[in-house]
């Protein structure tokens, strides 16, 4: 602590951004400050009321900071490291839903609109659509209402089709295909459709009626029973309109709510005056209130298109998000909060009790599932008698095709749960046979050299623990590396047969309680770097690679493949062995022996 406090007194007074670091250097809490001096000795020179700030700080052995022109650089700057090292006293965004948007690309001559749930910053996009309205709802009514092309066709003026499709005899398209539309004309229909997606809803009822009078006149029950459906779907939509606000507007709004403990945010899109959409997150951790905001806001719009003109949120300090919006959409958003008892606070307060809500609605369930988790990591750490709460667990498994196609994976648990975006893959290059040991021992060596490079984000951090799948064996080889790399952590097996759990130099196995959290947390992470190694071993098969050896020989199939292996213990040896040494392999004809001869002795 006095290495800190001396390190505290050093500080400037200027803006910047502070990384907390616990005793394995691993970042556990990124923050900004307007004054680094002021802002990082509150944590140190005064006492912790709040009991998360008080157990962030009972964590931190050290901090580095950078020191930046203003806050809003500041802000950035804690925006991407929070992306890099995913530290568990911040607000970590997981929103397991991606939802759907209408999206068109308006640089084309001839542009149409289409369902996405990737967004780019090329295209513009409409929702996203929840709450009993679909993205592929609306997207029909467009379809029905507006002749706008449904085909994805290249069409410029030297490449355009000549004769128009199915859509164009139903009036459902102008074909510009044929060119039987200029731009002008249809750039004018697409316009029409933008505004209805922006919120004018009247125009496009009174086409939909028409289209299902005509259909119903001409005995066309069919399409008139589908038009019918539509204007139904066009109700829902405008019941969604809120009173007294402006047609027009675009708002997001954010609203936390906590009981002390758990803690939710509710999102309210607001799209041309309708609710479109109603999102609550679960937050288990956030340090300070006013950065909640902050950090959440931050994480939502790297996955959600910032096409609003107003975000509301109860917040204090809104200025200097504000300036970083702005540059991030290259158009004034304003940030704002509402005075009592306007429009914009009920908009808030529904937020709110949204949130309160989930929270109360959800309390038992998210109790549950951090207790599970959370609990299991903290009775791993018991059970297994380890020197840290094993909050970042990697674990390894090979797989392997006869000795061919050798992969390893790692995935990756955080506090307790499986963190997808963090699984790695390795094609294992230094083995030609079936070694499994050999090819932990490479595997294991590349991720410790990753570590020392610290660029991609899976490997900037050194986890806490370590499961490699398998007994002793694989054990002792992964001992055999780590200790080069001076791995101080914690390290163990998990035999399948029996579920023993193995420590370096211990001869008896740990027996973890069946059913418990603890084993079910090792046996996620076994399992998942299971399934991640096979899937990736399936997949390289499927596309041919590792070209140039046994497999792609005539008359080699996996049977011969394991004499091979079995006789000659490498590829390489076979690659050297004379033809009289191959037909000695017991099963192997004449021929084949030909083959495999000539396959690697084509000079």
């Amino acid at each position: 602590m006095d290495i800190i406090l001396d390190k505290v007194k050093r500080l400037p007074h200027e803006a910047g951004v502070y990384i907390m670091k616990d005793a394995d250097e691993n970042v556990i809490y990124v923050g900004k400050a307007k004054d680094l001096k002021k802002r990082v000795s509150q944590y140190f020179l005064r006492k912790q009321e709040h009991i998360k700030v008080r157990n962030m700080v009972q964590n931190v052995r050290d901090f580095d900071f950078y020191v930046v022109n203003d806050e809003v650089e500041a802000l950035a700057l804690e925006n991407n490291l929070i992306k890099k090292h995913q530290p568990f006293y911040n607000i970590l965004l997981k929103d397991s839903k991606t939802y759907a948007y209408i999206k068109i690309n308006l640089k084309e001559d001839f542009p149409y609109f289409e369902i996405s749930r990737r967004l780019n910053k090329t295209d513009k996009y409409f929702g996203p659509y929840m709450a009993g309205v679909s993205a592929k709802d609306v997207l029909s009514i467009i379809d029905y209402a507006f002749p706008i092309r449904k085909c994805k066709l290249p069409l410029n003026e030297s490449k355009r089709a000549i004769k128009p499709c199915i859509f164009h005899e139903m009036h459902m398209c102008l074909a510009p295909c044929a060119k039987l539309v200029g731009k002008a004309e249809y750039r004018e229909v697409v316009n029409e459709a933008i505004r209805f997606l922006k919120g004018e809803t009247k125009h496009v009822e009174e086409i939909l009626k028409e289209k299902m009078e005509r259909a119903s006149q001409n005995e066309n029950y069919e399409t008139a029973l589908i038009l019918r459906d539509r204007l139904k779907m066009l109700d829902k939509l405008k019941s969604k309109v809120i009173t007294s606000l402006d047609s027009l507007v675009d708002y997001d709004v954010f609203s936390l709510n906590t009981s002390g403990e758990y803690s939710a945010m509710c999102v309210l899109n607001i799209r041309g005056g309708k609710l479109q959409g109603v999102r609550t997150f679960d937050i288990l951790n956030f340090i300070d209130k006013s950065e909640a905001y902050t950090q959440f806001i931050m994480q939502y719009y790297n996955t959600h298109p910032l096409n609003v003109d107003e975000i509301i949120m109860p917040n204090q300090d809104t200025s200097e998000i504000e300036v970083f919006l702005n540059n991030k959409a290259g158009k004034k958003i304003q940030v704002t909060k509402p005075i009592i008892d306007s429009v914009k606070y009920k908009l808030l307060d529904m937020a709110e009790k949204n949130a309160h809500m989930h929270i109360e609605k959800n309390l038992e369930h998210t109790i549950k599932q951090v207790n599970t988790s959370i609990g299991a990591v903290k009775q791993l750490k018991s059970e297994l008698n380890l020197k840290h709460e094993p909050k970042r667990i990697e674990c390894y498994d090979i797989s392997h095709t006869y000795g061919t196609y050798t992969v390893a994976s790692m995935v990756v648990v955080q506090n307790g749960e499986k963190a997808p975006k963090m699984y790695r893959k390795f094609k294992i290059e230094t083995v030609d046979f079936i070694d499994d040991f050999a090819s932990m021992r490479e595997v294991l060596t590349r991720r410790m050299e990753e570590l020392k490079k610290g660029v991609d984000v899976s490997f900037s951090s050194m986890p806490d623990l370590i499961i490699i799948d398998g007994g002793k064996g694989q054990l002792s080889s992964a001992v055999e590396i780590l200790d080069k790399y001076g791995y101080k952590n914690d390290l163990i097996s998990l035999a399948k047969r029996e579920e023993e759990v193995f420590k370096p130099h211990e001869s008896k196995p740990y027996i973890l309680q069946k059913g418990g959290y603890s084993l079910r947390l090792v046996q996620l992470a076994r399992d998942e770097a299971h399934r991640f190694a096979i899937t990736f071993n399936r997949s390289l098969r499927a596309k041919g690679m590792y070209k140039g050896g046994l497999e792609s020989i005539s008359g080699v199939g996996p049977k011969i493949r394991r004499a091979l292996l079995s006789h000659f213990k490498s590829i390489d040896n076979i690659k050297k062995a004379s033809l009289e040494e191959i037909e000695a392999v017991k099963g192997i004809s004449k021929n084949t022996a030909i083959n495999i001869y000539n396959r690697f002795n084509k000079n």
